[in-house]
């Protein structure tokens, strides 16, 4: 399943797709009530891994590319949208990235502020709820996005082997105008990440220079 964002990009109505299938560099999406499945044009698709898609942002972006990059493994997919080589947007079916819970871990919202927007039976979009509920500011919107943009981006970099597409020409022109992000950035900033969570997962030790002698002497003994 995709993402809202990307379905509505796409105009696909929530829920009219049941099925997704490739055809010819093309995507067949399949649903109760059609004679015939719409289909939309591929330029890229195959399997990934981390490398591949450092290489694919790389390449988008060196080739001021128009479109959606979706990627998937398992249950989640994620979609980067790229106007003229750099990233405007993105969208992901994890729920942890989700606009709502951004804005709680920045402390900008309650949990009973978001359970009250999350409730209501409203088709605009939930930061737009949020902001006219008067809960946020449109600056704290605008930086609660980004945070969002450049998360969904940076975590493909822990994504397992899974597949991906390319829909080209698939981001209308008069949209996603706000941001405008460089993709080598995302790149640096998420091996940053990467880097910090190692550290973090890596068993605590004392570095060499702050051990006593005889606990450097201890440890060699010890190998």
């Amino acid at each position: 399943m995709l993402p809202k964002i990307a379905r509505k990009t796409l105009g696909l109505k929530e829920g009219t797709f049941s099925r997704i299938g490739i055809d010819s560099s093309a995507l067949l999406f399949h649903g109760e009530g059609f004679t015939r499945p719409v289909c939309l044009p591929v330029a890229m698709m195959g399997t990934f891994h981390n490398d591949l898609l450092n290489n694919l942002f790389l390449y988008l972006a060196n080739n001021r590319q128009n479109g959606i990059l979706c990627v998937s493994t398992g249950p989640l997919t994620k979609v980067v949208f790229f106007k003229r080589g750099q990233i405007v947007f993105s969208g992901t079916t994890d729920a942890k990235e989700r606009l709502g819970a951004v804005l709680l871990r920045l402390e900008y919202v309650t949990p009973e502020q978001l359970a009250t927007v999350g409730n209501q039976d409203d088709p605009r979009r939930f930061g737009v709820r949020c902001r006219d509920a008067g809960f946020i500011t449109q600056e704290q919107l605008w930086e609660a996005l980004r945070v969002q943009i450049v998360g969904i981006c940076c975590s493909l970099v822990h994504f397992p082997v899974g597949n991906y597409f390319f829909l080209p020409n698939c981001v209308p022109s008069d949209w996603f105008n706000h941001f405008v992000i460089d993709p080598s950035e995302v790149l640096f900033e998420s091996m940053l990440r990467l880097d910090e969570h190692e550290r973090r997962s890596a068993p605590d030790r004392v570095p060499d220079d702050e051990r006593s002698p005889l606990g450097i002497l201890s440890s060699l003994d010890s190998d």
